[in-house]
């Protein structure tokens, strides 16, 4: 009994080393029967494990005279997980000129297993070719040669010719406008000249804008009365022509002072209750009262006021209508 199943075990060994050592070749072609001068496609493959050694064949080697190759494709492996057994192939695209019977032999691959040394030389199937000559009536008439089609002209290919008409024009009329406007002595481009804002109402936008941010009720107290300052100074410099952006406090005091002002004393007044207080807060860091903080805002903004240019309005006089004249009697 034991003797029986020793044998049925090895013969089971035998047949699942002769399965893994199962190698399949294979050629075929798309078409047997092809007019001269046809592509044909021959594929090749072969199957077999995963871990084997494959060696391609080089099939120009074993081709007739008369086949002319067009292309070869690029070699193309696939592995089957369950089995792991592992396709190779390759397509070779060629032509015949000639019409007959054209047999490609057996090609053969050459395979070595993990455990031998040599390669085992495994062959393809032979294909059989059949190129056929196209008939042709001896008896018929000569035709003339088909004449030439006309291709209509697309939109694509008449662009590129447009877009250089288009720019030659565009170049032409660029260099006549140039030349008259040279010839004339003229700018080549006028720019409309920004809109001169005057300065009050700049300074009075911006206390409006200051305002809305409500730096001081944020805790932005520096920051405020530095903006509130800035203001005051650039109005002051575009307006009455100090340079009172450079000047300290005292300093542009002073040059109020000593300028030709009128209601200069007010001016000094709404100075001296401002410039000290926004100085103490960006310089020894001071917290007035919310109170002063708006108190220094109107001073601001009343300074303004007062030197702002005043718009004259002209009131027509009501005209003097003539006495009626009356008609002397007849």
């Amino acid at each position: 009994m034991l003797k029986k199943i020793s044998t049925i075990w090895i013969l089971l060994l035998f047949a699942l080393s002769g399965f893994a050592e199962t190698h399949v070749a294979k050629a075929e072609v798309d078409f047997s029967n092809v007019q001269i001068g046809d592509h044909i496609r021959l594929t090749i493959s072969l199957q077999t494990d995963e871990k084997n050694t494959v060696i391609f064949p080089v099939l120009s080697d074993t081709m007739n005279a008369k086949i002319e190759f067009i292309s070869v494709s690029d070699l193309d492996t696939l592995i089957e997980r369950r089995s792991r057994i592992k396709t190779y192939s390759r397509t070779f695209t060629f032509t015949i000129f000639e019409a007959g019977e054209y047999q490609f032999p057996e090609i053969p691959f050459g395979v070595k297993v993990p455990t031998d040394n040599e390669y085992v030389e495994v062959l393809t199937n032979a294909v059989t070719i059949i190129v056929e000559a196209p008939e042709v009536d001896l008896e018929a008439d000569i035709k003339d040669i088909k004449t030439v089609w006309n291709i209509p002209i697309t939109f694509r290919e008449i662009l590129p010719y447009l877009l250089i008409l288009l720019g030659v024009a565009l170049f032409t009329f660029a260099g006549i406008y140039a030349y008259r406007k040279w010839k004339k002595r003229e700018p080549l481009f006028v720019f409309k000249p920004k809109p001169i804002i005057p300065p009050h109402v700049e300074a009075l936008e911006n206390l409006e804008k200051l305002r809305l941010k409500q730096l001081w009720q944020n805790n932005l107290v520096k920051e405020y009365y530095t903006e509130l300052t800035d203001i005051l100074r650039i109005y002051t410099e575009k307006e009455l022509r100090i340079n009172a952006i450079e000047m300290t406090s005292d300093e542009l005091m002073d040059a109020i002072q000593n300028s030709e002002l009128e209601n200069k004393s007010e001016l000094l007044l709404l100075l001296r209750d401002t410039l000290p207080t926004a100085d103490l807060v960006k310089f020894a860091k001071s917290k007035p009262l919310p109170d002063e903080h708006d108190r220094c805002f109107k001073n601001v903004k009343q300074f303004v006021e007062i030197t702002m240019p005043k718009i004259e309005e002209n009131v027509e006089a009501n005209p003097v209508l003539p006495d009626k004249i009356e008609e002397e009697p007849s």
